[in-house]
């Protein structure tokens, strides 16, 4: 008999990307107050259940866009990555302390491109969510989003600059 303490989890993903598929098609109705909390709610809990399930960033896709780069050029993409992440992590706190809707819609935009090249897609997809918040101008959706968002791209700042560095030991 296995052991079920020592076995691998199972595998959610699938279960996990139907749910975030259905909460996109809820969130593109119109939503009374509560409704729009409770969504939010659950965008939350399931971006909480994918990061469980696996790590911040994809590997593979970030290593393909470095080799896609080239040895010369990654360290430069790399560093460029670092400085336009720090950007966006400062304009989202400034634009959600201030429910600056505008300046949400455009760091949200410049983070959906710089998570999904990078291979953070629960990243890129809360991205997305918090970025149709701004643009529907809901702030308990937009307020609830943001802890976990900017938990994420703290974590993907954490990844580029390692992987930053690791570039400038070897060159």
């Amino acid at each position: 008999m296995a052991d079920p303490i020592s076995a691998p989890p199972p595998d959610l993903t699938p279960h996990l990307r139907v749910l975030r598929a259905a909460l996109a098609r809820l969130a593109a109705t119109p939503l009374t107050g509560p409704a729009r909390a409770a969504l939010a709610e659950a965008e939350m809990a399931l971006a909480g259940l994918e990061s469980a399930q696996a790590g911040a960033v994809d590997r593979g896709v970030f290593e393909a866009l470095l080799a896609m780069a080239g040895p010369e050029v990654a360290p430069e993409l790399v560093a460029q990555m670092a400085t336009d992440l720090h950007m966006v992590a400062t304009g989202l706190t400034r634009g959600l302390a201030a429910l600056d809707w505008a300046e949400i819609r455009g760091q949200t935009h410049v983070l959906v491109a710089l998570a999904g090249s990078a291979g953070a897609q629960r990243l890129e997809q809360a991205a997305q969510a918090l970025n149709m918040a701004a643009h529907e101008t809901d702030a308990a959706r937009a307020r609830a989003l943001a802890p976990g968002l900017l938990a994420g791209l703290d974590q993907l700042i954490g990844f580029v600059e390692t992987a930053r560095a690791g570039l400038a030991a070897k060159a």
